[in-house]
């Protein structure tokens, strides 16, 4: 609720020039004037801006007499003040105005033109009042007072250390020459004193007041009338009073129970409270019972984290907030915190970061003496037991519920300082606005808005709970200089208008525009003081203030759409101050200060006009001691009972907490129109806040009530769901006597300020602090304190509660709506983490055992086996066994993890497996997990197993693993103080008699419990794995233990890693069979996989393609391309063609007929009619991405470096001016293929090397493979290869949609060429079918490697291709050559292999020697 912010500032409270010891701070009751006493002078100071005002000095004689200044107080109304000395007297001063009314700052502008100031922010608005001191009287009594605190505006009470009180007037003190004679003598002696108010029994037998012992600390309540003291003699009492008149007959005492070190206490005066300080540093809170009157506990307030036990000293000061919502706590040997109202710790200085040179057991930095809160709670006074200047000032922030509790129903985090404000309200509203509909409005729709502003409706959504940036919102000047501090802030549900009050009036804040809006009129601005709350209605600003001109108390709305003037606003006049709102849809509850709880009905006219009415009102007088006591209050259609409730029904309840107790007022029917207080029903205590989830539409948790109880947790009170069939059924079946309703109550690790009920989420807020500097005298060398906001699911907490109570399917309802949270798993986790540590980790037996029915819970959901295995995880190894004993064998989820193809969730299974089962067995998973990863493409996952396989010691494959420890509730272990029990029959036989002799012995050895039939069977299969034992010696015994020889670690390695090699191969080979060349990159890129190496040592079997047309179309379905050979009647690239047909045109009419490669390239320009290909020589790959192989730079594209393409270029059609690979493929596809196309090159595997270098089109490519294949001499490749292309010749031919029909033309040339050279190797080479691929040797790599191309011989015609007369083949007979072939290819669509023979040596030596023979032509014979 609290949270501190900044430094603590060191600050001088001492007379001008000097620096003086400060004993004593208090501020009067507006926190506005603050008074400070040193030994010897009293000082008044303004709050804001903290400065001196006035100062008294005592003179030496005064100090003499009547002793230095202790404590001081002020009078209600602050006009007089009451020092009390060290030696018992009471000093009063007289506070006086100035009657001239002009402050004490004169601001003055010099004459000088250039130093005026002309900004605002450079004057001081406030007027700060001239007062002065006098001194009125020296009291002093025949005893010595020891205490003193005012109950009343007029009069004070006074603790002697006779042990008596004395009630006196404040006007008696300042008559000099009268006695003073008190009002009332109460002598504590005289009166009884009770324990837990049992007032039947004699006062005799009460403990007494002891012979010496006073009232130390006292301080007085109108509340709880009577007093809370703490008697010197450590013993705490609570002093009543019948009435105010405080007389000795109408008093009687109760002892505090279970405190008997008391030091100091403290009142709260909202909640009724009563806290006692201990001498053990904790603190004791009671409440006051209604019943009784007595006193009732409520909770401890114990530092337990970071503190050992007694370094913290006894309780020195306590200070409740001016709200009563935080209680501060200081210890005499240092140390500061902050508690909530119910006992939730707040803040600790115990936990900040002092630095290393600081030991906080030793000396604490911060060993303070009194504590005072200022102004709202925004500042608190901490005044230091040594040294001068010993005054800080800690700067706080609160969140806005603490002053305006309506501000729960929404979702954002508001803290408001004294000038400022910090909000949170999910990625720093820039998604807000990003997903916000702008809409203008229309005056066509049925709300009439006559707003001309801009319309946001953003949707929130679940961002809230990822942002964790706060933003800061600073008062305007022109408002915070004359209304400091902010009083009450409010925010709009959608966050788009915030509103704040300050000390009068108030401004409002638009987080789309970024601006501020205040009063125009600024007398208007201080003609109203807000008082009783502030919230947003549908655009409307609501509040309950006092009229300062009027001085009357009235309900103000202003519209938000237009500027702040009283022209615009609405008013209700009300019989009484308001001290609480809250709306509920379109109904206003106001609770005012006669005890009167008032219900209007609000309803929007337009955007500047609303229509308020009061529907009825009721009197709550009945419910609490006083309507302060009030806390918040709602209005809501919750009831008792389930009930059909209609969508848009009235409010039929009012949910009030008063003191902390819930209570629930509803009607008993529509009818009656006015509800009956007396039939109010308590819900919950020690509540100091609530939310109600009436807005959810869809969720099994709406209509629920939620309480915060401090030190208690969180409470939820929530229907009791039906199942389906009991709700279709008869009224008669549903059991009358079960409860519609239950209350859960569960513990929280941070204080909530914000319950996301769609996201079962609360948000809060935690207190941190960095360091700056390790300088003691620095400024800055206290830590500098900082918030965080902070979230925590609380699904599983509800959801154990019910199961707990055998509501499960409530549970599941519950769940079922929270399915589609990104965070379900893991609170399913948390779930089943919480029962596994409480009860895994419990020393007693647990006969209701929670975990099964965790587990079966679970198991409703598809997230069973990942939860499962996750908390596993997260637990100790020695709670498995107890998990799994419940949950089934690791191994079955293993399995089952596979059935459900959740192979990530199996994976984890593994490290389970690993560490309860042998290696071997693990490793069997492994393997079987990495199979079916590499089948369904996993490649991370593969990864990850391999490293994983690898890791796997080869000396733990067959040891047992040791690591699975029984749990006390599965198999109690053995003790381990017992000794080793002796198994020789004599020893049973001392104990058992001859009983011990009739059953054979067992020996400790295993062989020996075998039969001898056993035996010898056993023995032969293990004297395979035996070694040759050396003969004789002990060696040769047979009775003597085998000797098992185990194969080095580095032998088992190499095993292991040969199998998981073996394992990727097969499923290489598996790809490369089914054409899956992308997904067989990504195996080599993710897994390491060598394919060029696997791919040379692989038979041609796998590398060699039977049928050429066939993969590639199977390569087009599986790059998700148009089928290469589409059916007749069918184009699948005519769509493609048109598009780049108008390209082209667009662009010039030119494009690449062919596409680079990572070699050279093939590019066409298309200048005549006529096909013409080139060459480019020395040209790379432009992509960073493909690795280029070295000595790559250029190629030789024949024997005798010639460029055929020129001899056979062909007449291009209108369909072959496309580059057809930049149809269909990307580039980074482009760049994967060409990279493979790369790799089965550099590997030889001719087969698939041209496959890809078709796929793109890569002439180039296709020309070299061509050249390697006829230089390796290996006429099965060339016939393979010469198929190759007559099959994807035909194959485009017969269908004349194919996007290869203008590629496959300007491929003829290499099936001539491959003719051509099997045609002169005679029958014999053209008989030979025996698989030569593996003469791809060296040399034939080296063509790869070094293939220059000579561009001289561009003129060269082969003598092959000239005719008798010595001119050149025209094209015509050149297409004539085509069309045979293309009538060959489809004649002979699948050639047949020739029959296998051997070359002749003599053949040999002729291809031997043509290939040595100077490239001056084709030679081919």
């Amino acid at each position: 609720m609290y949270f501190p912010l900044g430094w603590p500032k060191r600050v001088s409270l001492a007379l001008p020039g000097q620096a003086t010891h400060i004993r004593h701070i208090t501020c009067d009751a507006v926190k506005i004037l603050v008074a400070a006493v040193g030994s010897d002078f009293l000082g008044i100071w303004y709050a804001n801006p903290l400065l001196p005002i006035a100062y008294y000095c005592r003179s030496t004689e005064s100090l003499q007499e009547f002793g230095s200044n202790q404590l001081i107080i002020w009078k209600p109304d602050s006009r007089q003040l009451a020092v009390l000395t060290d030696a018992g007297a009471l000093l009063l001063y007289q506070l006086d105005f100035d009657a001239n009314g002009s402050g004490i700052l004169m601001q003055v502008d010099p004459p000088a033109l250039s130093l005026k100031r002309d900004s605002a922010e450079l004057f001081i608005k406030e007027n700060i009042p001239r007062l002065s001191l006098r001194e009125v009287r020296c009291v002093t009594l025949d005893s010595v007072i020891s205490n003193v605190c005012c109950i009343s505006l007029t009069e004070m009470l006074l603790a002697t250390e006779s042990c008596e009180l004395l009630r006196l007037q404040w006007s008696q003190l300042e008559t000099i020459d009268e006695d003073l004679q008190p009002l009332a003598v109460i002598k504590l002696r005289d009166i009884p004193f009770y324990v837990q108010q049992q007032q039947q029994q004699p006062a005799k037998y009460l403990p007494p007041i002891g012979n010496t012992a006073f009232v130390a600390s006292l301080e007085y309540s109108p509340f709880i009338g009577g007093c809370a003291a703490v008697f010197s003699d450590q013993r705490a009492a609570f002093l009543i009073a019948d009435h105010l008149r405080f007389e000795t007959a109408h008093m009687h005492g109760c002892w505090v129970p279970d405190v008997c070190d008391a030091s100091v206490c403290s009142v709260n005066h909202k909640f009724r409270l009563l806290a006692y300080g201990q001498q053990s540093s904790a603190v004791a809170v009671y409440a006051i019972d209604d019943a009784t009157a007595g006193l009732e506990y409520s909770h401890t307030l114990m530092l337990t984290e970071n503190v050992l036990p007694g370094s913290l000293g006894a309780v020195n000061e306590l200070k409740w907030s001016p709200d009563g919502c935080v209680l501060a706590v200081s210890w005499t040997n240092g140390g500061l915190s902050l508690w909530s109202t119910f006992g939730a710790l707040l803040m600790s200085t115990l936990s900040w970061d002092f630095g290393l040179h600081v030991d906080l057991l030793k000396r604490n930095p911060l060993q303070l003496r009194r504590l005072e809160w200022s102004t709202e709670g925004y500042q608190l006074f901490m005044t230091c037991r040594e040294g001068e200047n010993n005054v800080l000032q800690l700067q706080f922030v609160k969140s806005a519920l603490s002053m305006n509790p309506c501000m729960s129903a929404h979702s954002h985090i508001l803290l408001q300082g004294d000038d400022c404000l910090y909000i949170n309200q999910g990625d720093n509203l820039e998604q807000t606005y990003g997903n916000a509909n702008c809409t203008f409005p229309s005056s066509s729709t049925a709300r009439t808005d006559d707003c001309v502003e801009l319309k946001q409706s953003p949707n929130m959504g679940s961002i809230l709970t990822e942002s964790k940036y706060w933003t800061l919102l600073q008062l305007p000047l022109n408002y915070a200089a004359t209304n400091w501090p902010i009083r009450y802030a409010a925010i709009d549900a959608a966050g788009l208008h915030i509103a704040v009050a300050g000390r009068t009036g108030l401004a409002h804040y638009a987080m789309l525009s970024k601006k501020w809006k205040l009063f125009g009129n600024e007398s208007q601005e201080k003609d109203f003081v807000v008082s009783g709350g502030l919230l947003w209605w549908q655009g409307f600003i609501v509040m309950g203030c006092y009229s300062l001109l009027d001085r009357t108390d009235e309900l103000r709305c202003y519209p938000a759409e237009c500027k702040l003037d009283n022209q615009y606003g609405h008013k209700i006049q009300v019989r009484a101050p308001v001290i609480s709102l809250n709306t509920y849809r379109n109904q206003l509850i106001v609770l005012t200060a006669d005890g009167i709880v008032s219900l209007f009905r609000m309803h929007r006219q337009s955007a500047y006009s609303i229509n308020v009415e009061c529907a009825y009102e009721l009197d709550v007088k009945s419910i609490c001691i006083h309507p302060a006591c009030i806390v918040s209050l709602t209005v809501t259609n919750l009831r008792n009972e389930l009930k059909p409730q209609q969508q848009n029904a009235e409010a039929e309840t009012i949910v009030v907490n008063v003191c902390g107790r819930i209570l629930m007022i509803q009607r008993e029917d529509a009818a009656q129109q006015v509800p009956n207080t007396l039939l109010a029903t308590c819900l919950a205590s020690c509540v100091e806040c609530f939310w109600l989830s009436h807005n959810l539409e869809h969720c099994a948790m709406r209509d629920c009530l939620w309480l915060y109880s401090g030190a208690h947790g969180m409470r939820v009170w929530l229907p009791i769901l039906q199942q389906r069939s009991e709700q279709s059924g008869a009224q008669q079946r549903l059991h009358s006597f079960m409860s519609k309703r239950i209350m859960l109550s569960f513990p929280l690790k941070l204080y909530p300020l914000v319950i996301l009920f769609d996201n079962v989420i609360v948000l809060g807020v935690e207190n941190e602090s960095t360091l700056y500097t390790n300088e003691t005298n620095s400024h800055f060398a206290l830590p500098f304190a900082l918030m965080e906001r902070k979230s925590q699911v609380y699904l599983h907490k509800v959801l154990r509660q019910l199961i707990k109570r055998n509501l499960g399917y409530s549970a599941w309802e519950i769940a079922q709506s929270c399915r589609s949270l990104p965070y379900f798993p893991h609170a399913l986790e948390l779930l089943l983490h919480e029962v596994l540590e409480e009860e895994a980790s419990s020393k007693h037996p647990i006969p209701d055992a929670q975990l099964p029915s965790i587990l079966d819970f679970i198991r409703e959901f598809p997230v069973y086996l990942e939860t499962i295995v996750q908390c596993a995880r997260k637990t100790e190894i020695a709670l498995w066994p107890y998990l799994f004993s419940m949950a089934g064998k690791p191994k079955e989820l293993f399995h089952l993890c596979l059935q459900a193809e959740q192979l990530e969730t199996a994976a984890s299974y593994l490290i389970i497996i690993q560490n309860l089962e042998p290696s071997s067995v693990s490793k069997q998973h492994a393997n079987m997990l990495l199979d079916i990863a590499l089948n369904q493409r996993k490649w991370e996952l593969a990864k990850d197993l391999i490293r994983f396989l690898k890791a796997i010691d080869p000396n733990e494959i067959d040891s047992p693993r040791c690591s699975m420890v029984l749990n006390v509730k599965i198999a109690p272990p053995q003790p381990q103080t017992q000794t080793q029990v002796n198994q020789n029959a004599d020893v049973f036989n001392l104990v058992l008699g001859p009983i011990a002799t009739r059953e054979r012995s067992y020996s400790t050895t295993v062989t020996s419990n075998l039969p001898k039939d056993n035996k010898q069977q056993q023995s032969v299969p293990a004297s395979v794995e035996r070694s040759e034992a050396p003969s004789g010696g002990v060696g040769s015994n047979v009775a003597s233990a085998t000797v098992v020889r185990r194969k080095s670690t580095k032998e088992r390695q190499q095993r292991e890693i040969f199998n998981i090699d073996l394992i990727l191969q097969r499923h290489a080979r598996q790809l490369l069979q089914q054409h899956k060349l992308l997904d067989l990159g990504y195996m080599c890129a993710y897994l390491d996989f060598h394919l060029v190496s696997w791919l040379t040592q692989e038979s041609t079997a796998t590398t060699r393609l039977d049928n050429f047309a066939s993969a590639l179309q199977a390569l087009h379905a599986e790059l998700q391309l148009p089928s290469p050979f589409p059916a007749a009647g069918r184009d699948d690239f005519a769509v493609l063609r048109g598009t780049h047909q108008l390209t082209g045109a667009a662009g010039g009419g030119s494009s690449s007929q062919t596409s680079e490669s990572g070699y050279f390239s093939l590019a066409a320009q298309l200048e005549s009619p006529q096909l013409q290909p080139c060459i480019k020589e020395e040209e790379e790959l432009q992509h960073s991405s493909l690795p280029t192989l070295k000595n790559r730079s250029s190629s030789q594209l024949s024997f005798d470096n010639f460029r055929y393409r020129r001899l056979y270029s062909l007449p291009a059609s209108d369909d072959d001016n496309i580059d057809a690979v930049a149809c269909y493929l990307n580039d980074k596809l482009a760049i994967k293929l060409r990279y493979l196309l790369q790799l089965f090159i550099e590997a030889n595997c001719t087969d698939y090397a041209l496959m890809l270098s078709i796929l793109l089109q890569d002439a180039a490519s296709i020309s070299r493979i061509v050249n390697v294949v006829i230089r390796s001499e290996s006429v099965g490749t060339c016939r393979r290869i010469e198929a190759a292309l007559k099959q994807l010749s035909q194959c485009t031919f017969d269908n004349g949609g194919s996007m290869y029909r203008g590629f496959v033309m300007t491929l003829q040339p290499h099936i001539y060429l491959l003719e051509q050279y099997i045609q002169s190797l005679g029958e014999a080479a053209v008989n030979d079918s025996i698989d030569d691929s593996n003469e791809l040797s060296a040399d034939a790599a080296s063509v790869l490697e070094n293939d220059p191309l000579d561009g001289s011989n561009n003129n060269f015609v082969p003598k092959c291709q000239q005719l008798p007369n010595g001119n050149q083949r025209s094209s015509e007979q050149r297409l004539t050559r085509h069309a045979s072939l293309e009538s060959k290819s489809k004649s002979n669509g699948n050639p047949g292999n020739p029959s296998s023979t051997q070359s002749t040596p003599t053949q040999q030596l002729q291809r031997r020697g043509s290939r040595e023979a100077p490239r001056d032509g084709c030679r081919l014979m």
